[in-house]
């Protein structure tokens, strides 16, 4: 029972914040092989990740496994021998990032102010939650900012949840006494995004194989998640983000 209790834990730590559901977990292992979770340097064929996944099923939970490989059947994701099929493949690519993308800035900064009732807790939650999904920062207690014009992507969400009367919207060349470099830079804190960036280049990069395919692509989503991917005109010039992606990308064994 140790044994299985220590895999299973295993299991979540590696998931944790890469892979939102068993489901997920299910079609990655038929695309890149349970064994490349502890050891990418011995990666085996396809009939022995089957095989592989179906023994693994009774250390985490036999029934919830069975019924996430009966789902991503039903999507069409494998075929009934547990084949990927090219859906299934373009699924396992949507969860994973794409290349960070940094646009130019128009100049203009877009901010959401909301006084949102105590009795509207969970929709204002909902609304924060979209707010940081959508890369807008804390500019102060309930005032949201972005370089990026997305308030037609906020309106649609306050409209869903019947919160038009306590939201505003403002648009302004200029935010407070300090240039936007400099405004940006002390909002996101892209001195730390650089600094964890450059730890994960350091030591990921020329050393393929070296280390759990997890582990990675662990260690890149907690970074890139925090990467707001402001415009480049904030950014400094030796920006390492591209280069983690790089050598994130060179770790995935799908292609994309």
């Amino acid at each position: 029972m140790g044994r299985i209790k220590k895999l299973r834990e295993k299991v979540v730590e590696l998931t944790y914040g890469v892979l939102g559901s068993l489901t997920d977990l299910a079609l990655f292992f038929l695309i890149s092989g349970y064994e490349s979770i502890t050891d990418p340097r011995f990666l085996r064929s396809l009939p022995y990740t089957l095989n592989k996944a179906q023994k693994i099923q009774d250390t985490i939970d036999a029934l919830k496994m069975k019924r996430a490989l009966d789902y991503i059947k039903e999507k069409g994701w494998v075929d009934e021998k547990l084949r990927v099929s090219e859906a299934g493949k373009q699924r396992m690519k949507g969860v994973f990032p794409l290349f960070p993308h940094y646009s130019s800035w128009d100049g203009k900064w877009y901010l959401v102010n909301f006084d949102i009732p105590e009795k509207f807790t969970r929709k204002r939650d909902i609304l924060r939650e979209n707010l940081k999904r959508l890369g807008f920062a804390r500019l102060q207690n309930s005032v949201w900012i972005s370089p990026y014009n997305f308030l037609g992507n906020v309106e649609k969400i306050i409209q869903e949840y019947e919160l038009e009367p306590y939201v505003i919207f403002s648009v302004a060349p200029k935010v407070g006494p300090l240039e936007a470099k400099k405004l940006a830079g002390r909002i996101w804190d892209i001195k730390k995004n650089q600094e964890e960036y450059k730890v994960f280049v350091e030591k990921y990069a020329g050393k393929q194989h070296k280390f759990p395919l997890f582990e990675v692509i662990n260690d890149y989503l907690r970074i890139s998640k925090q990467d707001p991917q402001l415009p480049r005109e904030f950014l400094p010039d030796n920006w390492l983000a591209e280069e983690a992606f790089k050598i994130y990308t060179s770790y995935l064994r799908f292609k994309r």
